[in-house]
Order: structure tokens, then sequence, then C-alpha cells
């Protein structure tokens, strides 16, 4: 989805050996010219980020939305990788977000035009 909304075409798709994913689905991922790529069968954790980050997409985003429509729920979960990948702080960046190299300077004093506000999901 991230690759689609920015009009790029992947070239590569990743995948493990569920019985969910069906010939029907490879041929559709060999069809706009990506190879695919399964996991070994016997690796033991290969999936640990990402398996890491849906769980913390349904817990800090998901679970709070009654979705009904699908339209609904690609906006929720871009919205959520987007905050996931570039505000939440990261333990392996010594707790900061994407883009920012060291802590702010320590302040005694926090006025309000200090606090920067910003929405997502209509939150108040």
């Amino acid at each position: 989805m991230e690759a689609e909304d920015l009009n790029l075409a992947p070239q590569y798709v990743m995948r493990d050996n569920d019985t969910n994913f069906t010939a029907e689905f490879d041929a559709e991922v060999e069809s706009i010219g990506a190879k695919l790529n399964r996991n070994p069968r016997v690796l033991p954790n290969p999936k640990a980020h990402v398996e890491r980050f849906i769980e913390s997409l349904k817990q800090e985003c998901l679970d709070k939305f009654v979705i009904v429509a699908e339209r609904r729920l690609n906006y929720v979960n871009r919205e959520g990788r987007l905050h996931y990948n570039r505000e939440r702080p990261h333990e392996a960046r010594s707790h900061l977000p994407q883009g920012m190299e060291k802590p702010p300077e320590a302040s005694k004093s926090v006025r309000l035009n200090d606090v920067v506000y910003s929405s997502r999901l209509g939150g108040c």
C-alpha cells in the first residue's frame, strides 16, 4: 500500500509459507513485475520486527476504533504507520523520534507557544 500511494512498483514481495497465500496470490504478485521471495521453512523467527509492528499498530491504533469500511481502515492504517515510522520514539534510537539526532535542550519553564500539537484521526 505504501508503494502504491507513492506510485511505485514493488520489485520484491516477501511472504511466508502460510496456506492463506495461494497460487493466485503468487500469480498476481508476478503479474505486476515483482519477484516473489518466500521465507525459508525452518527460519526461527524471521518476522519478529514485522510482528512487533503489527502488534503495536493494533494496540496503539486499530483497537481504539470501530472500522466498518475498507477505505477508513486503509486511512487509519496509513496514519498509524506514518506515526510509528516518523514520530513515535524508538528504543533502538535512544527513545528519539525519526529525524531527531539528540534530545532537545532542557528548559526550566514552558510557555504555551512552546507546545506543538497536531491532530491525527480526528483526535481532540
